[in-house]
């Protein structure tokens, strides 16, 4: 995803390896947050690692101006229920007020229900909502050059 992405846009893509010996939110935020600095304007993330950049903008302003999540699952209590990667209510109150959010979702993905995508979306009523008919978990079929295309 990350290759596909980096040739379309022809600009430099970073993507964190996350290792899973330690999946706590705090564990993969520190590994996420060696990727963000100054010069990071727009974060994609996809499934966990997206859902996990999403939790550290409620905790702290990383500077970015526009985060698009693809297939982002919700941690709350009405999605997987996993404290330790739940959004707080007011989640939208904590974000950075100039943020930027773009919600991707396929709705024939068979790893994130799509119903995540009404979740967080009724968490960030000013988030842009894109369904993609077709693409699977991985946005395959064009669905990745459809996000491609809102990245230019």
């Amino acid at each position: 995803m990350a290759d596909t992405i980096r040739s379309a846009l022809d600009e430099p893509v970073t993507m964190p390896h996350l290792r899973d010996e330690d999946m706590s939110h705090a564990a993969w935020s520190a590994q996420i947050a060696a990727h963000v600095g100054p010069d990071v304007d727009t974060v994609l993330g996809h499934s966990f690692g997206g859902s996990t950049f999403l939790k550290m903008l409620t905790e702290t302003d990383l500077g970015i101006a526009r985060l698009v999540l693809l297939a982002a699952p919700d941690w709350g209590p009405d999605g997987w229920d996993v404290a330790d990667y739940a959004l707080l209510s007011d989640t939208d109150h904590r974000l950075p007020p100039a943020l930027r959010i773009d919600l991707h979702h396929c709705t024939d993905d068979d790893v994130v229900p799509v119903a995540h995508l009404e979740l967080l979306s009724a968490r960030m009523p000013h988030a842009a909502v894109v369904r993609h008919r077709h693409g699977g978990h991985q946005f395959e079929g064009g669905a990745l050059e459809d996000v491609v295309r809102t990245l230019r």
